[in-house]
């Protein structure tokens, strides 16, 4: 069998769907590391450099696992978007795009500023406050998406309730973000809320795969 032969008898749906659910666990996975073992610091100062540069490898393999997530959230999307001709997943889909961004700025930029913060002090923030407005941004697109398909996805009762209101709370809550209502150290005091929500995704992805029909979703 030739490999376009065998790419053809391969169930997209299902590859996209666990697609979905592998990058919806690396992110769970990630959430846990960063507040619970990185544990960054509220200070955005010399504490905080110093810090970054302390545990870059430990922030740095966490930026790169979050990347590689975010590539599979991003192909997933864009199979369920191009098939269903979903605007919901298009907007997933283009906030994971405008998130790698961030993940390049950050794994570039963060040692470089972060080292240089006592001649040049101005760097880190100028660095770090970019990266927290593509956060805001990208989740806000992400977010606002994915309460859209929660609540309009063949689904059970409880599922979509769950995933419409958890998705909705955090696009709120990064949608003042982005508008610097609150700071991202407010922002991570929610994190149970994120876990649950990757959590309720990577089960969401195991329902999609196991769907005898694609449901045509606007």
């Amino acid at each position: 069998m030739t490999l376009s032969a065998l790419l053809l008898e391969i169930d997209k749906k299902k590859v996209a769907a666990y697609l979905w659910s592998a990058g919806s666990t690396l992110f769970f996975i990630t959430i846990v590391l960063y507040v619970f073992v990185l544990q960054p610091s509220g200070e955005t100062g010399a504490e905080r450099t110093s810090q970054l540069l302390e545990r870059w490898t430990l922030a740095s393999a966490i930026w790169r696992m979050e990347t590689l997530a975010v590539v599979l959230i991003t192909v997933s999307s864009w199979y369920f978007a191009t098939v269903r001709q979903s605007m919901s997943w298009f907007l997933i889909a283009f906030a994971h795009i405008v998130m790698v961004s961030m993940y390049a700025g950050m794994l570039g930029s963060y040692p470089v500023a972060a080292d240089a913060f006592a001649e040049s002090p101005y760097l880190f923030p100028m660095v770090n406050h970019t990266a927290v407005w593509i956060f805001g941004l990208s989740n806000l697109l992400f977010l606002t998406g994915l309460a859209f398909v929660y609540a309009s996805q063949e689904l059970p009762r409880w599922m979509c309730w769950a995933g419409t209101i958890i998705s909705s709370v955090g696009a709120l809550a990064a949608l003042a973000l982005f508008l610097d209502l609150i700071t991202f150290s407010h922002l991570v005091m929610v994190g149970p809320l994120f876990l649950a929500l990757y959590l309720l995704n990577a089960y969401m992805g195991i329902k999609l795969a196991n769907q005898e029909h694609l449901d045509q979703q606007q």
